[in-house]
């Protein structure tokens, strides 16, 4: 891509995303849908101003990272635990269900391969807890009974959904599901997963005391990046995804993570905190670009419009919404809770879309399934906040 197609292209994508991420948070909706939808605008399905490309792709997909590290530095073990056992029953419930209505479901209607409707599957189970929290923000609820379960559930979810990427990411790589491959996958998963955090301590101990050195403006942040690019390189050299090194990174920075190591490698919180405020700017500004990329590579073409077809993606996104909200039902003996903890799930989101986009890269998703998929994670990341609001206000009633 020749420089002055790329500075439009990226000039095109940054104020799009932005602006209709701004209009969609002022209508009541999550910004997300905002920036697919400016994607969509301006990619090949209506305006065509800008195209996908490998370059346009490698930025997005450092969004993605970026977008993991946000979400491991808000990873909670200690508030895992508290949840207990309601939390668990409601994210294993929320993950099983979805896989397995929505897999069985669009291999049938989509006549797809079951590896593709696994994929498809996969990508469905996924919460995007940053859009329930905020509604529950907005209602000074994230400190009741059911806002814990939901974080609970929300941290199970996180580190299932990049196990469960990382298992798919490997089989469409190597074309093999070998017990034997599988388990060894796992156990690297669990190895970077465990290690990678105490590790990334030990480096910021280091770059505290060269901080003390530095005369340059700018330290911060590329400690921050240097850490994210560093272990995203780690990663994809275990066999993982390349994300999975940013949420490692997130969760070394994080006040509330726990690990036996801790009581030699205590969070030095001032620095610490500096790191992630460094960051903050940074996952503005990426994040979104992979959203707006994400509707920048959906082909509008490729969905079915026939009535036949309308009625097909809407009973998906049925099949979505209510394997989501069943998973509620265990959350309380409180009929209302129960409805805020199944509604509080529903969204898909960015989670969802990260799933989606890594299975067209991996050309297991193919255009016609990548429409419908996308349109589904719109459509529930839209109905969620919406069953939510309405579920707390019956409640103040």
């Amino acid at each position: 891509m020749a420089i002055d197609s790329f500075v439009i292209a990226l000039f095109l994508i940054l104020v799009s995303g932005r602006l209709l991420g701004e209009l969609s948070a002022r209508l009541g909706f999550p910004s997300v849908v905002g920036e697919v939808t400016a994607g969509i605008i301006i990619g090949p399905s209506l305006l065509n101003w800008v195209t996908p490309h490998s370059t346009l792709a490698l930025i997005a997909e450092l969004g993605v990272i970026l977008l993991l590290f946000d979400i491991g530095c808000e990873t909670s073990i200690k508030r895992l635990a508290h949840s207990g056992h309601k939390a668990m029953s409601v994210a294993l419930l929320g993950i099983g269900i979805p896989l397995v209505t929505c897999g069985i479901a669009s291999m049938y209607w989509l006549s797809i391969p079951p590896f593709t409707a696994l994929f498809f599957g996969c990508a469905l189970t996924a919460t995007s807890i940053g859009i329930s929290m905020r509604v529950l923000s907005l209602n000074n609820q994230t400190q009741s009974i059911a806002g814990h379960i939901i974080l609970g559930a929300a941290v199970i979810d996180d580190i299932v959904g990049v196990i469960l990427l990382s298992i798919l990411f490997n089989f469409a790589s190597s074309g093999e599901l070998a017990i034997g491959s599988t388990l060894m996958l796992l156990a690297m998963i669990a190895v970077f997963i465990i290690l990678s955090p105490p590790l990334v301590r030990t480096l910021i101990y280091l770059s505290r005391w060269l901080h003390l050195k530095a005369s340059i403006p700018g330290y911060e942040i590329m400690v921050v990046m240097a850490l994210i690019c560093l272990f995203a390189w780690l990663a994809h050299g275990f066999g993982t995804p390349a994300i999975l090194g940013g949420f490692a990174v997130g969760m070394g920075l994080s006040r509330q993570f726990t690990s036996p190591f801790n009581r030699y490698l205590k969070n030095p919180f001032a620095f610490t905190h500096k790191l992630e405020e460094s960051a903050k700017p940074l996952v503005q500004l990426f994040s979104p670009i992979f959203f707006v990329y994400v509707g920048i590579s959906l082909d509008l073409e490729q969905l079915d419009l026939s009535l036949m077809g309308i009625l097909l993606l809407l009973g998906l996104t049925l099949i979505a919404v209510a394997a989501k909200f069943v998973a509620g039902v265990v959350a309380s003996s409180n009929w209302q809770e129960r409805c805020i903890v199944g509604s509080a799930m529903v969204p898909r989101g960015e989670v969802g879309l990260v799933f989606a986009e890594m299975g067209r890269q991996l050309g297991v998703i193919h255009a016609k399934e990548f429409a419908i998929l996308v349109m589904v994670i719109a459509l529930t990341t839209l109905i969620g906040p919406l069953m939510l609001k309405l579920t707390l206000r019956q409640q103040t009633q």
